[in-house]
């Protein structure tokens, strides 16, 4: 019974505040049109102008008074509650006010025996804009004063229409996500209502939100396109369930987000934290921002050339790079599908840009193929990207790995330092530091050519960037994790205790741009990659944030470290210091001369004829001859490739 009498009292509550604001907008389009006569005729006293030229136009004044109501109505003006009065909602004043005046102007010339001057229409406009405006931002105004006192005008620049949101669950979790998200969030969000699956719920209130239904009807909302999110407050129910209605949401790319630690709300001690699901989150650290106002400087009206275009460190280069405006962008790679993709992508995104767009098909490792695209093209700046990077793959493909990486990345620094291009930047990786893998061999060897070529072409620039693994890069364990949760489980790591360094794309490849402008000559630079993550936690989150509980709705399982694989990668040797370079997010690497050009040139030669003849045995000898620790490394590695058993 006292919660009928509620539901009652603050529909009552809900009708005298939307007559009042009606009221209150006559009232204020009245004193605009008098101020605006007023103004208009100012020989004239107040009480003249009222009865030489109000008096006469009554039935016309409130004719237009009935248009402007209308307009406001169709202008959704009532719609908007006051305390989330926002640049839309003056918008809409704007909008409603303008139409309003020409039905005025229109009665006026049908109806009045005399019409206004312009002039009076005008300042009307613009009055009842800033009063009909104005008072909804005084009203706002108050509101936000009995939340915030004196910080009520710095909380003005949160003014959004807000984010329309349907919280999942109606118990004791979502009446305290209410509580914050109407004590403190209300400028960001309106609850449209709360979906439970408890019958006895159904039309009640919490707070003013009813409870609209059962968990299903959130899919009539998410069709109807009547919700802008989805908070989900549901910390018992089981992970099947939830991720039915997440799924949902994102078919229809509605954000979902999650409420973790509810303990805290529990006891009021603080606000929700409301995590979004996204993988960025999984890096367990704010991204890395850096300005890029600069790079236009190099890169800018440059012709500029990308290999391995068409992977996902190569690809984000080049829409980061397209978007500076080069004289041209040379997307260079060896499977032609993937260049394809990346060139339509880029004509679609990029369409005033598209003619400065060059395809080439070619591997890195044809010199005279390479030779024959720096001749025609004659890049300026060149970003290395290809490489094979598939750690196992290549344990068991030697000899490519030693071709595309090694003599491929030598192709390309000698045709940059031939053809006078003023940068190469290599993509390098941590698995080149203390090399345990092939592939870690090879991007030693590719870090090691690079730096040989300084001496040798100085007017070229060769800078060396090394990172860890990236988040959603194809082949990655972010990708394998997402689909095994997608088939339901398990996902298979390959040890508890293994950890690695994450970035996202495109942080990555903001600082290998950086690196690029930044760089002397010979120098390495190291990404900042924060703190390393286990995998195993990595997969975890992943889990969760799917609305998933790992370990009960999805299996984790262990594998045992593959071929090539360290428990844990570092970014720099024992042998190598680290210091900040001049720019964020970027460290140079001071490194010991490991090879001198003569045996590094050696190597290379023997490694060339070791290739053509398919000599595998004799390459793995001469990579553990030639890259320091690498037989001890692997030996290591080895020790600890112990099956383990599933968790």
């Amino acid at each position: 019974m006292d919660e009928a009498i509620l539901r009652v009292f603050r529909r009552i509550r809900s009708r005298a505040a939307a007559v009042l604001l009606v009221i209150s907008d006559i009232v204020a389009l009245i004193v605009a049109l008098v101020l605006s006569l007023w103004l208009r005729f100012d020989d004239l006293t107040l009480a003249q102008v009222v009865h030489a030229h109000v008096r006469g136009h009554l039935a016309c004044i409130a004719a237009a008074i009935c248009l402007y109501s209308i307009s406001f109505y169709v202008f959704r003006l009532y719609r908007y509650a006051w305390r989330f009065a926002s640049l839309e909602m003056v918008m809409g004043v704007i909008g409603a006010n303008s139409l309003g005046l020409l039905g005025f102007v229109i009665v006026q010339h049908l109806f009045a025996a005399d019409v206004y001057p312009r002039s009076v229409f005008i300042i009307f406009w613009m009055l009842s804009i800033a009063l009909v405006g104005g008072g909804r931002i005084l009203l706002r105004l108050a509101s936000l004063s009995t939340n915030y006192g004196r910080g009520a005008f710095q909380n003005l620049h949160r003014d959004t229409r807000p984010r329309r949101v349907v919280i999942l669950g109606g118990g004791t979790t979502g009446a305290h996500l209410l509580n914050a998200l109407r004590d403190e969030l209300g400028v960001q969000y309106d609850v449209i209502g709360i979906l439970d699956d408890t019958p006895d719920r159904k039309g009640t209130y919490i707070r003013n939100a009813r409870v609209l239904g059962p968990l299903r009807h959130l899919h009539h909302l998410l069709d109807e396109r009547a919700v802008d999110e989805v908070l989900i407050a549901l910390p018992d129910a089981s992970g099947a369930k939830i991720r039915e209605y997440v799924l949902a949401c994102r078919k229809q790319k509605v954000p979902v987000k999650i409420v973790p630690g509810i303990s805290e709300v529990l006891n009021g001690r603080a606000l929700p934290h409301i995590e979004e699901i996204s993988v960025e989150d999984l890096l367990r650290r704010p991204p890395v921002r850096i300005n890029l106002d600069r790079l236009g400087i190099c890169l800018t009206d440059a012709r500029v050339m990308v290999t391995g275009a068409g992977g996902s460190i190569g690809s984000e280069l080049c829409r980061q790079i397209l978007a500076l405006n080069p004289a041209s962008l040379i997307l260079l790679g060896h499977g032609e599908n993937s260049i394809h993709q990346v060139h339509q992508e880029l004509r679609h995104s990029f369409p005033a840009l598209a003619d400065k767009l060059r395809m080439v098909i070619a591997s890195v490792s044809d010199e005279a193929r390479m030779d024959q695209v720096f001749h025609a093209h004659r890049p300026q700046v060149v970003f290395h990207a290809a490489a094979h990077k598939h750690v196992p793959i290549m344990e068991s493909n030697l000899l490519e790995a030693v071709q595309n990486n090694v003599m491929g990345t030598n192709c390309v620094a000698e045709c940059c330092g031939r053809y006078s291009a003023e940068k190469m930047v290599l993509i390098s990786t941590d698995k080149a530091v203390a090399p345990s893998s092939v592939m870690g061999a090879t991007k030693w060897l590719c870090e090691e050519v690079v730096r040989s070529m300084v001496p040798s072409y100085p007017r070229t620039t060769y800078v060396t960037v090394r990172f860890g693994n990236v988040l959603g890069s194809r082949g990655s364990v972010v990708t394998i994790f997402h689909e095994a949760i997608k088939r339901g489980g398990p996902v298979c790591v390959t040890h508890p205790e293994m950890t690695r360094y994450f970035m996202s794309i495109p942080e990555a490849v903001q600082l290998v741009l950086e690196g690029s402008a930044s760089g002397e000559s010979g120098e390495l630079y190291v990404l900042d990659m924060g703190s390393p993550v286990k995998v195993e936690d990595l997969a975890c989150d992943m889990i969760r944030l799917c609305g998933l509980q790992p370990h009960v709705d999805i299996l984790i399982t262990y594998s045992g470290i593959r071929p090539g694989e360290k428990l844990h990668e570092s970014l720099t040797n024992e042998y190598e210091t680290m210091k900040p370079a001049p720019c964020d997010g970027l460290f140079v690497v001071h490194r010991p001369q490991y090879l001198d050009e003569s045996d590094l040139n050696d190597a290379l030669n023997l490694m060339k004829q070791l290739v053509n003849r398919g000599d595998t045995v004799n390459m793995r000898n001469l990579l553990e001859q030639t890259v320091p620790g690498f037989a001890e490394n692997t030996l290591l590695v080895e020790a600890v490739q112990i099956p383990m058993e599933s968790g």
